[in-house]
């Protein structure tokens, strides 16, 4: 048995992921909502030449929501998972599903855009490799917490 102050290595893993990924779209994600063209200049959006006016208005949308939503269920996550607050699960499963959905919906769109005028962006690889981290995290991070979630919280392991 461990004693309380420990925890185990799926806490640290999904801590890590949910920080990352708030210093990531913050950056990313609410920096286009505010200065479009800096998220740019640091590779977390797209330039407006590649994916057209109506792309760069896309990308702020997805930023405002992220801002308004993932951002806020991401730093509540943290918090609560540190506090062994039960709450903490059900943010944290919000954030999963978010993840995955949200990976899934930028996959498509990515596909769906090919050959679409104006628009002319063609993701590498990285692109697919961080996309698909998300799913896999999400879905990953879903089941986890439906099987064994309480483990983040408890006070006993």
């Amino acid at each position: 048995m461990m004693n309380n102050s420990k925890r185990p290595i799926s806490f640290w893993f999904v801590i890590l992921f949910l920080a990352l990924s708030m210093v990531l779209f913050i950056m990313g994600q609410t920096m286009a909502i505010l200065n479009y063209e800096f998220a740019v200049s640091i590779g977390l959006q797209e330039d407006v030449k590649e994916v057209g006016e109506f792309g760069k208005q896309i990308n702020r949308a997805f930023g405002a929501s992220d801002t308004i939503i993932y951002i806020p269920l991401i730093a509540l996550s943290i918090v609560g998972l540190f506090l062994k607050k039960s709450w903490a699960l059900i943010t944290t499963a919000a954030v999963m599903g978010i993840s995955a959905y949200w990976a899934t919906t930028v996959a498509f769109l990515l596909w769906f855009l090919i050959g679409v005028p104006t628009y002319h962006f063609i993701p590498g690889p990285e692109y697919w490799v961080f996309i698909s981290a998300y799913i896999v995290f999400g879905i990953w991070g879903l089941f986890y917490l439906i099987f064994r979630g309480d483990q983040l919280i408890s006070t006993e392991s």
